[in-house]
């Protein structure tokens, strides 16, 4: 994704590609990802996760491939795009369903940091390669790399015991078709108060860092007149904030307790970006990275285990699939709207929009995180009590 992005501005000179290409997957993935929800909570979430891995291996294989005989055209450049949102529409809610499945809720804190740990590792490994791969040897090889860790990840994957809990579930909703199983979803969460509105404001810094993937190859470019080490570097330095939030944010989270951490990092978040406009410098943009790393991760993190905590096994997949297609919704404004502003205010503007969006988001958590946590503090006291 750094080399595609990197790529679609640096060829055409505009944001302009790049933000159709973001709307058009934003399009397709809110469209595909309630069916993909169905799916996660209809069949064994390992299933599902082996089908992602050799979905992405076959697709980058063969365009790695091409590369090495032929040059890119811009479609191809897309299409890697649009693949890989699809992965992204499958991988993450399968992994929550997956883990919440699995493990004890106990366990649930410490799964998940340890998983944004490794994959953010792996994030930084990447920043800091991705820009000496593409100067030296070409995106073609980038898509290679790409392609084998596919392939590693199914291998892997495959060894792992794992049983399918959810049969019965299944089996009685087997006459149900997938509008059907939505509709459930939907009912679910509209009549848990204040679920949906925690959903939409707590998704916000992750909102903001994908809108800020259109933004940051525009304000790197054209903005800060740096090259593609500056924006690999930056791409680094979020990956390192998060990595040091999955080791810390548990902590955090147990000294000054769930509602203040999230608010406090999505606040933190919105001031960081404005300040970061307000010093158009490489290194500021750098800082200020690491900054979104920390918070979009502990954000996430405290977000996610909240979620596998209130939310029915059953319905896992679904709530996680619906929030991801409502935030394709989300980015899809958003980008609509960078795409035809950017190239005429700058990038700057767009990041002071996100700032704005981040504070009332911070508004929205307040009013809502601290009834849905009460709620199932008193469930979880009378099932104790019952047994």
């Amino acid at each position: 994704m750094i080399g595609i992005a990197w790529y679609l501005v640096e060829t055409t000179g505009s944001a302009e590609l790049l933000g159709s290409t973001m709307f058009v997957s934003a399009v397709l993935m809110f469209v595909v990802g309630p069916y993909i929800g169905t799916l996660i909570d209809r069949f064994s979430r390992k299933r599902m996760l082996l089908a992602e891995h050799v979905i992405g291996f076959a697709v980058l294989a063969a365009l790695a491939m091409w590369g090495f005989f032929g040059p890119y055209t811009k479609w191809m450049l897309v299409a890697v795009y649009l693949v890989t949102t699809l992965m992204f529409q499958i991988h993450y809610p399968s992994q929550s369903a997956l883990v919440q499945e699995m493990f004890e809720p106990r366990h649930y804190n410490d799964i998940n940091s340890l998983l944004e740990i490794e994959g953010q590792t792996s994030s930084v490994l990447a920043g800091g390669i991705a820009g000496f791969l593409l100067e030296a040897y070409g995106l073609h090889v980038v898509l290679l790399i790409n392609a084998c860790t596919y392939l590693a990840a199914f291998g892997l994957m495959a060894t792992m015991a794992y049983t399918f809990t959810l049969e019965r579930e299944v089996r009685n909703n087997s006459g149900v078709n997938w509008v059907g199983q939505l509709l459930q979803s939907w009912h679910y969460i509209r009549e848990k108060r204040g679920f949906l509105l925690f959903g939409i404001a707590a998704l916000m810094p992750f909102i903001a860092v994908m809108a800020g993937n259109l933004l940051k190859p525009v304000y790197v470019n054209q903005t800060l007149k740096a090259d593609v080490t500056v924006f690999s570097l930056g791409e680094t330095a979020y990956a390192i904030g998060a990595v040091a939030a999955g080791f810390l944010v548990a902590a955090v989270t147990r000294k000054y307790g769930q509602v203040p951490a999230m608010v406090g990092n999505t606040l933190l978040f919105a001031v960081v970006m404005a300040v970061m406009v307000a010093l158009p410098y490489g290194w500021a943009l750098i800082g200020a990275y690491m900054v979104f790393g920390w918070c979009n991760a502990s954000v996430r993190l405290i977000r996610q285990s909240l979620y596998m905590t209130v939310v029915p096994k059953p319905f896992m997949g679904r709530v996680m699939s619906f929030f991801n297609s409502l935030g394709m919704m989300m980015r899809l404004l958003l980008i609509g709207v960078f795409t035809w502003m950017i190239d005429r205010t700058g990038a700057g503007m767009g990041y002071l929009v996100l700032a704005g969006l981040l504070l009332l988001a911070a508004v929205g958590i307040v009013g809502t995180m601290r009834h849905l946590l009460d709620e199932q503090s008193g469930q979880s006291a009378v099932a104790t009590k019952e047994r």
